[in-house]
C-alpha cells in the first residue's frame, strides 16, 4: 500500500496548485458526491464527459501523473505491481475489483482535507434538504422524494443540460423567460432509470440516463411508484 498522507499534508496538496490541478480537484469531487464516496472508476470517467470505451483511461493517467507530482515534495512509497509498475492510484484511493468494473473510494483522510478546504462542491440547491438519506422536498408536493448520486452531481448536471437545455423536457417550462436573469439555467434533473432497478453494474451516462425537468414535473414523476416515465407524464398533460 502506498504511504498514507494525513488530512493535514492533503490540505496543505490540495492548496499548492504546483501540485493540484482542476481536474484532480473534479475527480475528488466527483466521489465525493456519491453516497459512500466511492463509484466505479469508468462512472467518474462518463461524469466528467469521457464517451471513449474506457473512459477512466485518461483520469488513470492524471492521477499517476498527480502522485508523481505529489511525490517530489513528499515522501512516498508506491504499491508495486507484479510487472514491476505501481498502483498510483490507491495514494488517494481504496480500491477493488467489482466483478465487471473497478472501485475509486476517496480515502479518509483525502475525504476530510477536502472537506475543510471547502472544495467538495457539496453545496445542495434551494429546494433541497441536505440529510445522511440524501432527500430533497419538492414544494408543494407535501412529498419527499429520495434521489441518488447522479442527480446531484454537479458534473452530471452540468453535461446533462448542456445536451438538452435548462427547460423542462416535460411541459417546457422556462425558468429564465418566466423570472429572467434570476432564473438563467435553473432546473432540475431527473433519473430515467427507476433507483429500485440500479443494480451493482449499473453504469451511468448522463445524456442518456438523465433528464432537465422543472421541480412541479420531477415531484409527479415520483409520485408514482415506481416513478412515472416521462412520456407518461407528458400524456397526463395533453
Amino acid at each position: 500500500m502506498a504511504s498514507e498522507l494525513t488530512t493535514s499534508q492533503w490540505i496543505e496538496i490540495l492548496q499548492d496548485s504546483n501540485l493540484t490541478n482542476d481536474l484532480d480537484i473534479t475527480i475528488f469531487q466527483t466521489l465525493y458526491a456519491f453516497e459512500g464516496k466511492y463509484a466505479y472508476a469508468s462512472q467518474v470517467g462518463r461524469i466528467l464527459g469521457y464517451q471513449s470505451k474506457a473512459p477512466q483511461g485518461l483520469l488513470n493517467l492524471e492521477i499517476g501523473r498527480y502522485a508523481k507530482r505529489i511525490a517530489q515534495d513528499y515522501d512516498i512509497n508506491f504499491t508495486a505491481r507484479s510487472t514491476k509498475k505501481f498502483k498510483y492510484w490507491d495514494l488517494f484511493f481504496n480500491g477493488w475489483d467489482d466483478d465487471k468494473f473497478f472501485v475509486w473510494q476517496l480515502k479518509p483522510e483525502l475525504a476530510e482535507a477536502l472537506k475543510e478546504t471547502g472544495l467538495t462542491a457539496d453545496v445542495p440547491f434551494p429546494d433541497e434538504i441536505p440529510s445522511e438519506e440524501q432527500q430533497i422536498l419538492f414544494e408543494g408536493a407535501k412529498r419527499t422524494i429520495t434521489v441518488n448520486a447522479y442527480e446531484r452531481n454537479s458534473k452530471a448536471r452540468d453535461l446533462c443540460i448542456k445536451h438538452y437545455g435548462s427547460n423542462c423536457i416535460v411541459c417546457d417550462f422556462d425558468f429564465e423567460k418566466k423570472f429572467g436573469e434570476h432564473g438563467k439555467g435553473f432546473i432540475h434533473v431527473h433519473h430515467v432509470t427507476p433507483l429500485a432497478d440500479i443494480r451493482e453494474h449499473y453504469e451511468v451516462n448522463p445524456i442518456e440516463d438523465l433528464r432537465p425537468v422543472c421541480p412541479n414535473c420531477h415531484a409527479m414523476l415520483h409520485r408514482a411508484d415506481p416513478p412515472l416515465t416521462i412520456e407518461e407524464l407528458k400524456s397526463i398533460l395533453q
